[in-house]
């Protein structure tokens, strides 16, 4: 239906928010999708190399943690655009060296170290 297709927009500093009529949400920020979903427990944030960042929708929107989560997550964006990451099912590309990636663990100097762990060179503390 028309309805449907209709969508209020709501801008908030540099945070565009879609909320469409039959409950679907979404927000960009610096044209980056955004979107909650819900993440394996533990896991706040992702971002995925095709442009969409995913919150874990247990986290409420323009809360500290938020914020924080959000910060994290464009800082990989900015290294996938930069060409510094990349990945595929078997591996993780950091700086031009491959990584062989398995099960949520990375295989980095010899020790397998779980996805998301800041004891990898492309993860931070925050």
């Amino acid at each position: 239906s028309a309805a449907s297709d209709v969508y209020k927009r709501q801008k908030r500093g540099n945070t565009e928010m879609k909320l469409s009529i039959n409950g679907a949400d979404h927000h960009t920020v610096g044209g980056v999708r955004v979107e909650f979903k819900e993440l394996p427990e533990g896991t706040k944030g992702e971002c995925h190399k095709e442009g969409v960042i995913y919150i874990s929708d247990t986290i409420q929107k323009d809360s500290e943690e938020y914020n924080r989560v959000l910060a994290h997550e464009m800082k990989h964006m900015t290294h996938f655009k930069l060409g510094r990451v990349d990945y595929d099912d078997e591996t993780l590309t950091w700086d031009g060296v491959k990584y062989p990636r398995q099960d949520g663990y990375i295989l980095y100097e010899g020790d397998w170290y779980m996805e998301g762990d800041p004891e990898l060179p492309w993860e931070f503390e925050d």
